[in-house]
């Protein structure tokens, strides 16, 4: 199981790092690139996809909700750009 964390607030992120460090969370990868940066190749070959990851809510509280680790799970769900 591979976690993609999105978060472009530097503390947040150096936080989430941490949390990774001490399995806390799920193993992963943290980006810290705006979300409107983030491409679905981009997503490729992860299993949890957090965006606006925070310091990890989510992911914990998947954990203590005992949701399965080899279960995907995304959200929020990209918002999609509309081109008016």
């Amino acid at each position: 199981m591979t976690a993609y964390y999105n978060e472009h607030d530097p503390f947040a992120a150096a936080w989430l790092r941490e949390l990774i460090k001490d399995g806390q969370i799920t193993d992963g990868v943290v980006d810290e690139r705006d979300i409107q940066d983030v491409q679905p190749a981009d997503l490729a070959g992860f299993d949890r996809c957090h965006f606006f990851a925070g310091i990890g809510g989510w992911d914990y509280a998947l954990r203590l909700a005992g949701w399965p680790n080899d279960r995907p799970v995304s959200h929020p769900a990209p918002l999609r750009r509309r081109h008016d």
